[in-house]
């Protein structure tokens, strides 16, 4: 059988470490470029089982002052 051997870290050890990672996070997150997405503003409206009543509804929200509307039928 093989010995399992625990190898402890110490205090100065763990925090020198630490500091590296975190200056290396830093030092990425300064040469990484920012990258954002366009935003998308589209209302989209799907109508599942309404059965006749739900074609005035359908029609309402098409119908909306607040931005582009956009039918999801197949």
């Amino acid at each position: 059988m093989s010995k399992i051997t625990k190898k402890s870290i110490s205090r100065r050890e763990f925090l020198k470490n630490t500091g590296r990672i975190a200056a290396a996070s830093a030092l990425a997150a300064a040469v990484v470029p920012r990258i954002y997405a366009a935003q998308n503003n589209t209302i989209n409206v799907a109508l599942v089982g309404c059965g006749g009543r739900g074609s005035g509804a359908a029609g309402d929200a098409l119908s909306s002052k607040m931005g582009p509307t956009r039918s999801l039928s197949e």
